[in-house]
């Protein structure tokens, strides 16, 4: 899907000034490397660079993404609108790494409780012992992204152990933003162009044009009510 950014959300009055975000993602902060805007219109070009291009990622989350970009075109008023944006880049992620390795972290976490099982005897004295409840099964952002490492050929570049070591790994940053890490002021710069990558690497095998998370039953899809259809993936969330 294409996305639209209207500078004229903005006062005309604002549009002409300098405007500088970070263009490195890493350990080396403060950023040496910026981008200088002089124009809004600039930045607008700037941020369509980073839209989902990709028509194999279902709307639900190329539009959870895209609101991340429409908030950071604000931040050329509001700086403060910029950890909010990267926040919201963040949760789109999460979603529609859900919505492709639920199913395959499920099946892992069940064998490894069976096997736990096997080898503790069923004690029920501790947390390995009780029942999987597939229904509270939360995998978790870090989770998603070693399997996609291990399994699915994400580039280490995006994730890695040694990024997590330096604070860079993108599970990492998610937790100090959403925590208030009092050391997470300033703009990641890259961030929106690594979860871009990502959530287009995990539907690169998808057919085109999916209107649906893949966790959402076929049978929600033809019954006409959109209503409970977003009931139903509300909940999920």
């Amino acid at each position: 899907m294409s996305l639209e950014l209207d500078i004229n959300l903005v006062n005309p009055n604002l549009h002409e000034k300098d405007f500088i975000y970070p263009r490195d993602f890493g350990a080396g902060r403060p950023n040496k490397a910026i981008f200088k805007f002089r124009h809004i219109a600039e930045w607008r070009e700037y941020l369509l660079t980073l839209q989902i291009r990709s028509d194999r990622v279902p709307t639900i989350h190329a539009v959870a993404y895209h609101a991340a970009l429409h908030m950071l075109l604000l931040s050329w008023v509001d700086g403060s609108v910029t950890k909010p944006a990267e926040m919201q880049a963040l949760r789109s992620l999460e979603a529609a790494l859900i919505g492709v390795y639920f199913q395959p972290l499920c099946k892992r976490e069940e064998e490894r409780r069976e096997r736990w099982l096997k080898r503790c005897r069923g004690c029920a004295a501790c947390v390995e012992c009780r029942k999987f409840d597939r229904e509270k099964f939360r995998p978790g952002l870090n989770k998603l992204l070693d399997y996609m490492v291990a399994h699915d050929e994400l580039n280490p570049a995006l994730h890695s152990e040694a990024k997590k070591r330096d604070r860079s790994a993108i599970n990492i940053i998610r937790n100090g933003i959403a925590h208030g890490d009092l050391f997470n002021a300033l703009p990641w710069g890259g961030l929106f162009d690594v979860v871009r990558e990502i959530i287009e690497h995990a539907y690169r095998n998808y057919p085109e044009s999916v209107e649906y998370p893949a966790y959402v039953p076929a049978a929600e899809h033809n019954n006409g009510d959109a209503g409970e259809l977003f009931g139903h993936v509300r909940a999920l969330w």
